[in-house]
């Protein structure tokens, strides 16, 4: 039996770079994970059987026809992978099509747990080949910590960011398909985008979130709660930064300090959003662990 966590990832910034040849936009972000996310247990079994458990495991099945978790689980076998059959169990507790990264996560964390178990472990640059044929999110996952992606999320490149007292997540209970938002910002007046974010080394947390996301106001257009969130997160006391992550609908916020964030999640809850408060995942571990 395996435990493991699937945190949820935030886009402190997003910046759209144009797009390349197939199509697909190029980005400059930058990410990070929470404490907070889904969980996955996962049994050796007769046969392979997922379970879909918590708050938001009826959306999940209702919205995601073509399960990343098994996806993954079947392309790391078909790459050489060798693990028998599992039973999954997956806990959902990252709102679905949230800009949070969750399936990608689900995907990413399933890869890390099967391969350290695996008689025939894959290679990093292989489970990466793996994650992008996935999703885009799925390598910046594997990779954890945090990071800023480059052309379509398949170039990362490390950073350390500066020290963050508590996070504040927030959606509006609407799931916001990813291609939507992108389908439609191809067809708005800024379908170019704002561009490169230049260097970070010297910018402080609300700094990098002021770098923006250009998905922002077309979200906002699918979405109108987005804006009133966002307005609620930026004139509040203790904030120290709000931005929406990914294409949306979620928004986050950094406090100085874990009460301020209750208080303005506890306003957010009555105005009938989703909340979580947590902190920034800093460690790449994986808190339980027991071999098959």
């Amino acid at each position: 039996m395996i435990k493991v966590i699937a945190p949820a990832k935030i886009n402190l910034f997003l910046r759209i770079c144009g797009k390349n040849n197939a199509g697909y936009h190029l980005l400059d972000s930058l990410v990070a994970f929470t404490e907070y996310g889904d969980n996955l247990t996962i049994y050796p079994a007769d046969k392979d059987e997922l379970v879909l458990t918590g708050e938001f495991a009826g959306t999940f099945n209702s919205h995601t026809q073509n399960n990343l978790v098994i996806r993954a689980l079947n392309s790391f076998r078909q790459s050489g992978g060798c693990i028998g059959p599992l039973r999954i169990v997956l806990e959902k507790k990252i709102p679905v099509e949230a800009g949070l990264g969750g399936g990608s996560s689900d995907a990413a964390a399933l890869l890390l747990a099967i391969n350290e178990q695996s008689k025939t472990p894959l290679s990093q640059h292989n489970l990466y080949d793996i994650g992008l044929k996935i999703g885009a999110d799925v390598p910046v996952c594997l990779a954890r910590g945090c990071q800023r992606i480059a052309n379509i999320g398949e170039i990362l490149t490390p950073h350390d960011l500066p020290k963050i007292g508590a996070v504040l997540l927030v959606n509006p209970r609407v799931a916001l398909s990813t291609k939507d938002v992108f389908d439609s910002f191809a067809h708005s007046k800024r379908k170019s985008g704002s561009g490169f974010g230049g260097p970070l080394s010297t910018l402080n947390a609300a700094n990098l979130v002021g770098l923006g996301n250009d998905l922002t106001e077309t979200a906002a257009s699918l979405v109108p709660q987005i804006k009133i969130c966002l307005d609620k997160l930026t004139e509040t006391n203790g904030v120290l930064a709000a931005a929406m992550s990914g294409s949306g609908a979620s928004c986050f916020a950094f406090f100085e300090n874990r009460d301020a964030a209750k208080i303005t999640a506890k306003q957010l809850q009555n105005m009938g959003y989703w909340t979580q408060v947590t902190h920034i995942l800093q460690l790449k571990t994986q808190a339980d662990t027991h071999p098959f």
